[in-house]
Order: C-alpha cells, then structure tokens, then sequence
C-alpha cells in the first residue's frame, strides 16, 4: 500500500454525503454518516478519540463502501479507504472470533468449498431459519468448479464469424461459483458462443473483499495472492467476472493494498490489469469488430436493472442506444435480447447488502432493502436484474416487503442473456 491516507483532512463537514449515505438516510444518525465517520477517523489519528473502540468499530461496520460519498465529495476524501484502513485497524485491537461475521468468514475462506453450502442448507432448515428471522440464500445446484481446470473451445460459428482467437480466464468468485453456479455456467456460455476460449481454474476462491472490509488484511491478501496464482503463466488475454463486488476488489483494492515488498506482488497486479468485468469485456469484444449474437424470449418481459454500487463502466465509455444511456455497459446486452423491455429506475438506490454489512446489521440492512423496493414498486417490473452476487442476496430478501404471491424474480442478466441464445 501506498504512503498513509490523510484525506480526511481535506473534509469540511460541508454535509454533501449526507443524503447519498445509504445509513445516513435510514438513521439521521451522524454516528451513521459518512462525515461522522471521517471525524471519528480524525480524531483517532489526533490521539483524542472520546469513544470506546468498540462504538468506532460500530460506526465504521455501518459503512456500506458503497463509494456514493466518494462520488459527490468536492474534497477528493476518500471515505472508502480511509474506513477500510481503520477497520484493519481495529480489527488488531477486537477479538471477534466467536461473531456471526467471523463464521461467515470462515466458511467462505475455507478451501473445501462443500463447508459454505453445508453451512446454508442448515441455515434453511426451517425451525433454524425461524429461529435465525434472517434471509439466507439456498444453494442452487452443485459448484460450477470441481477438483479440476476447465477449458472451454470458443463456437466457431458464434459472433458472426471470428476475426482472431480471444482467449479469456473466468473468475467466479466464491458466491457465483458454490450458490449460483447457474450463473457461470450461463455467463461461460455465453463467451464460448461468443467466440470467446474460455479457461477455469479449479484453485480460485474468494476475491477476498468480505475480509478487507472487515479489517482482515492478511487473509485477503492470501485469497488475492491464491487467485493470481490460479490463472498464473496461462495464455489469455483477458479475464473475466460476472460479479460487480469482485471486479472493484480485484481492480481497485489489490492494486491499492499490495506493495512491492509483499510476495507476488507482480502476478497480483498483473491479475488485477487482466480482469475486466462481464459488461466491459463484452464491449472490448464490440470494439474488436465482433458481432455480439443476438438472442430472443419465447415470451415478452419487461423488467428493472438494479446498477450495483460496484459496477464501473470503463473509463472511456460513452452510451450508444437508449439502454447503455439507462444502465450503462451492460445495456449492450439488453440490445440484443428481443423480447425485453427495461424499464428505468428513478434513483437506483442502494441495496442494503454490502456483503458483511447484511449479516452484522441486518434490520438496518433490511430497511435500506426496504427503501430500494420503494422505486422498484414504481417501475412495477416483471423481473428484477442485476450483475453482483450481494445485490442478489438483498433483492430476493423480500420476505415483509412483498407479499409471498407479489414476489418479483431476480436474475442476473447474463442468465436471461444466455437464456435468449437457447431460445
């Protein structure tokens, strides 16, 4: 990492953040504000911090990194960072071994990834879901990845004819890997009959972010180090996710929270450089001169794209069609599949899951959830779409927000993607 944050010092407390603040705007709490935060943070670095340890790490836990602040900040104070570096901070002064989070962890970490799918059919037991009065996802099959590397040859026939080999690795992430294989089985697909070779090593795992958002550097630094390795000295060109959470901790915090002093600092930064999420990599192919297939429903839906909090367009992207206008990049998929309608949504707020947020302040959680089915009760959409695997947590968390014969579906658009290329 690079020389400390001080960034905090630029802040004015000018109040900007306050209406983006997910929490803030449930709460009216400073305690819960990003400018509350930052002054917390201030303090501590001034040796005067007023509080217990464990109400600053309450305070800091209530941040979603859901960038909002960042993005209206007029000071250039990088919220985010400076709440992942007090995290770490804490994280050495707390002993949390025995908390929900901490399992969570653990289960996600584990390398027999049987222990985090074991640990949710329990979870959904239904005298234990009663008791537990939380949603928990239900895993969806069997893994995507098995005790071996996949490789998938490219459909000759896909994209139109292909102008040269594009050789791509997948990074499935823990969540889409062990409880929605669904979704990388469709979004491999939807490469391969793209053009696209597709390479799957069996070693990867977590991109870690659940850990460095909870202040565990170490831990993360071993699941980044573990995935550099995986798609290590193979011949690709690029690699590719279908979950917007892992793309901002592979892009944006290995780079940051890796210096050359740490062990395979190269290969984490070149892993880092290759990674591109779903929506980018497809307009690189767009760009390529490669005619994107274009696919249809048997049956005419319209539906609503939830933008996850972590999903960037690529720097140089500027919308082509009403649909990239809407929803940025992955509004180039919508485009090609006839039969879907998406409908705008008024704010795109904020979800409420942020990953280890949901499980340690659930009821808060839930009302920011609440909040975002509000806009999506307007559209009145037929399905609900989105692209990152906490999002997808949240969004099917409608239990006491829509009655049980109101429920909407949520899929990630990659699956209706690859749906409409069967079809």
């Amino acid at each position: 990492m690079e020389d400390k944050d001080i960034s905090y010092l630029n802040c004015v407390h000018c109040g900007k953040c306050l209406p983006v603040c997910p929490t803030y705007r449930i709460s009216l709490n400073e305690f819960y504000s990003p400018r509350g935060r930052v002054r917390l943070i201030l303090t501590d670095n001034n040796d005067v911090l007023p509080l217990k340890v464990s109400k600053v790490a309450e305070a800091m836990s209530t941040c979603l990194l859901c960038g909002r602040c960042v993005n209206i900040c007029p000071n250039d104070v990088k919220i985010g960072d400076l709440i992942i570096n007090e995290r770490i901070k804490l994280n050495e002064l707390q002993d949390n071994k025995f908390s929900l989070g901490a399992i969570a962890l653990k289960a996600l970490k584990n390398k027999r990834k049987i222990l985090l799918k074991s640990a949710l059919k329990i979870a959904n037991i239904p005298i234990i879901n009663q008791l537990n009065r939380r949603f928990v996802p239900n895993p969806q099959g069997k893994a995507f990845i098995s005790a071996r590397n996949y490789r998938f040859k490219a459909d000759r026939n896909g994209a139109g004819g292909k102008r040269e080999e594009i050789r791509a690795g997948y990074f499935s992430g823990c969540v889409f890997n062990s409880i929605y294989p669904q979704i990388s089985a469709d979004t491999v697909a939807s490469l391969v009959k793209n053009g696209v070779s597709v390479f799957v090593p069996q070693m990867q795992g977590c991109c870690g972010l659940p850990f460095i958002s909870s202040g565990d550097i170490s831990s993360f630094k071993d699941l980044a180090l573990n995935n550099a390795n995986a798609f290590k000295a193979q011949d690709i060109d690029y690699i590719v996710t279908s979950c917007a959470s892992c793309s901002y901790s592979v892009n944006k915090l290995y780079p940051l929270y890796f210096n050359k002093n740490d062990e395979g600092y190269s290969e984490v930064l070149n892993f880092s450089k290759k990674l591109l999420n779903i929506w980018s990599f497809f307009k690189v192919l767009e760009k390529k001169g490669i005619d994107i297939k274009a696919g249809e429903l048997q049956k005419e839906t319209d539906a609503v794209f939830h933008i996850p909090c972590h999903l960037l367009n690529s720097p140089e992207f500027k919308p082509s069609s009403y649909n990239e206008g809407l929803i940025g990049e992955a509004g180039l998929i919508v485009d090609k599949i006839a039969g879907l309608k998406l409908k705008p949504l008024k704010h795109n707020y904020c979800c409420g899951n942020g990953g280890m947020f949901n499980i340690r302040h659930y009821d808060l959680s839930k009302e920011i959830t609440r909040l975002k089915f509000e806009e999506i009760k307007e559209a009145f959409p037929q399905n609900i779409l989105t692209s990152c695997s906490g999002c997808m947590f949240s969004l099917s968390d409608q239990r006491g927000i829509l009655k049980e014969q109101q429920g909407i579906p949520v899929n990630h658009l990659i699956s209706i993607y690859a749906q409409s290329l069967k079809e």
